[in-house]
């Protein structure tokens, strides 16, 4: 029971923090548009932001219709290291920045382009078995996931990276050590709920690298 309605206080925190986001991307994206003569490539600005638009709503889409948890991590830390995995970026929009040229700028926006769709596709593969805490409701195996075991991370680092050049400082810089800390540490919580939950992961494990992909990776055969 105890499970059961931390889900869905859960549920409910991320689909309000998020569509606050949403409704603040949308807020951009009218600003970028109205100010386009004056906003720097801004045809790349606005692929970015409107990618990002589209990952927020698919994570809320995902949050709602989202499988119940036959599992989740215990104690109080893998819930600390979601959080601040999830939203500790978010820190930078205040920290003082520094000074980057054009050329950083563009490859911060690409950086961030590229990270938002792969994280977009990675999210459409795992369907309802998203969750933002270390919970296993459904083992995928295929798509990018037969890649690597945890490829939405893999993908969100992408665009942490442009996120961090965009922003770039030394405060920076130590925000971004933190918060790779914390996305690791959700991918080891994440790895002993799902080992717990399906007999199958181990083998899934064994033949699919954690974050980095193989060339010689095989395609899982295990189950969606």
């Amino acid at each position: 029971m105890i499970g059961r309605l931390e889900d869905i206080l859960g549920k409910v925190f991320l689909i309000l923090v998020f569509f606050f986001l949403a409704l603040r991307q949308v807020a951009s994206i009218v600003s970028i548009i109205r100010l386009r003569g004056s906003v720097e490539f801004w045809p790349l600005v606005f692929s970015s932001r409107s990618l990002g638009l589209l990952f927020l709503c698919l994570v809320i889409g995902l949050t709602v219709i989202r499988l119940p948890p036959r599992q989740s991590a215990e104690g109080i830390e893998p819930r600390l290291s979601a959080l601040a995995g999830t939203f500790g970026l978010t820190v930078l929009v205040v920290l003082p920045r520094g000074t980057i040229g054009p050329g950083a700028l563009i490859a911060s926006t690409v950086l961030i382009l590229i990270g938002t769709a792969l994280s977009i596709y990675c999210l459409f593969w795992l369907g309802r078995s998203f969750s933002a805490m270390a919970t296993a409701r459904k083992l995928v195996t295929t798509g990018p996931y037969a890649i690597v075991r945890h490829p939405l991370y893999a993908a969100e680092a992408i665009g942490a990276v442009g996120f961090l050049i965009a922003n770039w400082s030394l405060a920076a810089l130590l925000v971004g050590v933190v918060h790779f800390a914390f996305q690791f540490r959700r991918m080891f919580n994440e790895e002993r709920v799902l080992q717990r939950t399906f007999p199958e992961y181990a083998s899934y494990a064994s033949s699919v690298p954690m974050f980095i992909p193989r060339p010689s990776t095989p395609v899982a055969r295990v189950g969606r």
